[in-house]
Formats: structure tokens, sequence, C-alpha cells
């Protein structure tokens, strides 16, 4: 799983260079709701409806990881939910090369969500990695990827 988010950060770096070039640009508003519909639209081939979101809110969290030094990405959940927009491993109906196919593309699609995520957060990260702490601790939500609060005394590495 690390090899995985190593090769979606590399995506996202590579979008969040080209991101930021466009978010400086003098209606940034309009080309951040551009990236968003280009991602959409080359999501669409491989990932549904249903799918487009758990991706998203995997490349926030993952997004949050990298950003924030108050929360930590659980990369097994992380991997649970990408697991879950790929075809069963014993299906029969798709070929090695075509999971290949789509295990690339899925990772190109979180890399460029993390990378717009992060353009559109870069210049206020407090506020961001404030909403990524408080949804960390949000008791209610059912489908938080982040770790728990470390606790006082807890050196446990990041």
């Amino acid at each position: 799983m690390k090899a995985t988010i190593r090769y979606a950060a590399a995506a996202a770096g590579v979008f969040l260079f080209a991101s930021t070039a466009i978010a400086q640009a003098p209606d940034a508003a309009r080309r951040q709701e551009a990236a968003w519909k280009w991602l959409d639209q080359a999501m669409a081939p491989t990932l549904t409806e249903e799918q487009r979101p758990k991706l998203l809110w995997a490349a926030y969290n993952a997004t949050a990881s990298a950003l924030c030094h108050e929360v930590t990405v659980d990369e097994n959940r992380l991997g649970g939910v990408l697991a879950t927009l790929l075809p069963a491993e014993d299906d029969g109906k798709i070929s090695p090369e075509q999971r290949h196919h789509l295990e690339n593309s899925l990772m190109v699609h979180l890399g460029a969500a993390m990378g717009i995520y992060a353009a559109e957060n870069a210049d206020h990260l407090t506020e961001f990695c404030g909403e990524a702490v408080a949804l960390r601790d949000d008791k209610e939500l059912t489908n938080d990827l982040f770790l728990p609060k470390a606790e006082e005394g807890d050196t446990a590495p990041k």
C-alpha cells in the first residue's frame, strides 16, 4: 500500500505544480471549478457516479495527512476504500492487463484529486488542517480515514 500512496503522491505533485499556477491566475475560482470538472470527466470511464465521491474522500484524507502534521491517514483504511473501487481479485471478466490499467487510472485520479485539494488549500492551511482535526475528532463520523488522536506521551511515529 505504501507504494500506492507514493505513486499517488507523485501524481499529486505534478498536478499540484500545475494547479498552483492555475490558482494564482486572475480567475482562480473558475479555474478550480474547471479542474474539478476535468477530474470528474477523467474519472467517468473507470469509476461510477457512486464511486467518485469515495475516491474524493480518500484523496481529501490523504491530502490532509500529507499537509497537516496534526492528522495521519490510516493506510489500511485508505487501502480498503481504494480496493472497493476496483473489481474483485477473482473477477473472471477482468483480464490482468485490464486490472492493471484500472489500478493505474485509480492512482492517477487519486493523485490529481490530492493535487487539486492541495492547491485549493495551500494559502489557508491553518483552516484546512483545523477542519481535518475536527473530522478526525468527530465521534459520529463513520467513514473517517484518520488514525485517532495520539494520547499524551504517545511517541509513536506518524
